[in-house]
């Protein structure tokens, strides 16, 4: 049975050319035997109303979560990893048999704080602020080479894990 990865989003993509390329990653990581896929939850934060979009965002990533779901939060203010440490964590979480590993990206507003409490992990793409689909798009081919690492595949051209 192939182990779920899931990619939660707050908002949903609108760019068709960066929609394109997270699902051709997705669609890579099967040869991995790793079902993953894209869940989105809302259409578009509300400017001008952000307390309502963040609580309204979080309830909807919160109500698709599982209690056995293991969360890795994007947060600005989470832990950076360099690709090899990020494939190595994703080994050790693949090997533990989490049920499901669900990344959860979260609208322009950030997320509530019931959501960054039931993250098991806050991950930091970078330094930088991304727009939630480049953010995603990083993510899909973070986790697409975190397997390839794994397995030792000639696409990463980088530092290998431990070295």
């Amino acid at each position: 049975m192939a182990q779920q990865v899931v990619i939660l989003c707050a908002e949903r993509a609108r760019r068709a050319p960066l929609v394109a390329l997270c699902t051709e990653y997705v669609d890579r990581m099967e040869r991995y035997n790793i079902c993953a896929r894209l869940e989105e939850c809302t259409g578009r934060s509300v400017g001008g109303q952000q307390a309502a979009a963040v609580r309204q965002q979080s309830e909807c990533l919160l109500r698709r979560l599982r209690d056995d779901d293991y969360v890795l939060l994007l947060d600005e203010r989470g832990r950076q990893y360099r690709s090899t440490e990020f494939a190595q964590m994703l080994g050790e979480l693949l090997a533990g048999r989490q049920r499901r590993i669900v990344f959860v990206i979260g609208g322009a507003y950030g997320v509530g704080e019931q959501l960054r409490q039931r993250a098991n992990v806050h991950l930091s793409l970078g330094p930088m602020t991304l727009p939630h689909e480049i953010a995603r798009l990083v993510l899909c081919e973070q986790l697409y080479r975190a397997l390839t690492i794994l397995r030792g595949e000639p696409y990463h051209h980088g530092g290998t894990i431990g070295g």
